[in-house]
């Protein structure tokens, strides 16, 4: 696994090259921050996964964990409320597979033309789309 490649993924998940920090703070990401970007606190995420010998946090027997949680702050923003799909898909697929694909998915998804109400297409067609509407009482 490329050092490049590993920098624009976060341990906790984050794709870094949609965090706003990397255009208003030429940030690089955590990894080359070693879990400090500019005076914000240090990363406890980082510092697990570093301190358990893990490249990313699938890695470890306590995942998913409270780390993942969204930050209070941040859940609204990209990328933030994305760390848990994308750890999903790099243990699935594998970091390089994922990489080839994760702007893609990324661009669906911040772009607000993912597939609602989960699931691909085929579980949907058998759905009934009203299924999430909220209902009036009668």
């Amino acid at each position: 696994m490329s050092e490049n490649l590993k920098k624009w993924h976060a341990p906790c998940g984050i794709y870094c090259k949609r965090c706003p920090g990397i255009k208003a703070y030429k940030c690089e990401g955590c990894r080359v921050h070693k879990g400090q970007i500019l005076k914000f606190p240090a990363c406890k995420t980082y510092e697990c996964v570093s301190n358990k010998g893990y490249e990313f946090c699938f890695e470890c027997d306590e995942f998913p964990c409270d780390k993942l949680q969204p930050l209070v702050n941040f859940e609204i923003f990209l990328p933030h409320n994305s760390k848990i799909y994308n750890l999903l898909m790099i243990q699935k697929l594998g970091l390089e597979e994922w990489d080839k694909i994760c702007d893609e998915e990324s661009d669906l998804y911040y772009q607000g033309k993912k597939v609602q109400y989960g699931g691909d297409p085929l579980t949907l067609e058998k759905k009934d789309k009203n299924l999430y509407k909220k209902k009036n009482k009668d």
